[in-house]
């Protein structure tokens, strides 16, 4: 009998003591799963750890906001063009009024693109001696013509140039029914103009009303601004 209740009795604490201890060991792993950042993976995820967290906030909220770059646009400079002067003793005159009112100018011819021309001529012929039978036969009929000497169209006729298309076209239509047959080239034109230069800066030193006098002195003249860069090869 007495037995039995040693062996309850040593039953009854072993089960004290194993309670125990497994309540002791789930309260260690539940307290240490409720720490972030701390049990360490050795797998193959990168580990952030708590700190580096905190300084890239800090870092990310500290840095300055930097605005974007602002790319100054370049100018271009100005210069003031008077003209044109049909006379250059005219520009002349004006630069004199200019200087006097304490603004730097210049003289420029200025080459500016004109009404184009109109070449009438007829095709070249197989040599000079043909060439110079069709310019007599031309004459006799009261055509005025010559001989081109040279280039492409050497040994041709010219019938002449013409500033006015109209009249070229006349001309041809003429040419035409003396059984001849004319053609017609554009020809470009370019002429010099006389023109008072005033560099960046020196037209604005008197009022537009002053500007305005001085055009008026003047006939057919105005004033316009060009980029400097261009002017300069004049």
């Amino acid at each position: 009998m007495r037995w039995i209740v040693a062996s309850l009795v040593v039953i009854n604490i072993l089960s004290f003591i194993y309670f125990q201890l497994f309540s002791e060991a789930a309260l260690s792993s539940t307290e240490a799963s409720s720490i972030p950042n701390i049990s360490l993976s050795t797998g193959s995820k990168e580990i952030t750890l708590l700190s580096e967290v905190v300084d890239e906030s800090i870092l990310a909220v500290a840095a300055p906001i930097l605005p974007p770059k602002i790319q100054e646009l370049s100018r271009e400079p100005l210069c003031t063009l008077v003209g044109a002067f049909k006379k250059l003793l005219k520009a002349e005159y004006f630069v004199e009024r200019l200087q006097a009112l304490g603004l730097a100018a210049e003289i420029k011819d200025v080459v500016v693109n004109s009404e184009p021309g109109y070449w009438l001529h007829l095709p070249p012929e197989k040599s000079r001696k043909e060439a110079l039978r069709r310019l007599s036969e031309l004459q006799r009929r009261g055509i005025d013509s010559y001989v081109i000497p040279s280039g492409n169209l050497a040994n041709g006729i010219s019938l002449g140039m013409f500033s006015n298309k109209e009249r070229a076209d006349a001309m041809k239509v003429r040419i035409s029914n003396q059984g001849y047959r004319p053609e017609m080239v554009n020809v470009p034109r370019e002429q010099k103009e006389t023109w008072v230069f005033l560099s960046e800066g020196e037209a604005s030193k008197i009022s537009p009303e002053r500007w305005a006098e001085l055009l008026s002195s003047e006939d057919y003249i105005q004033k316009r601004q060009n980029l400097c860069t261009d002017l300069a090869s004049y």
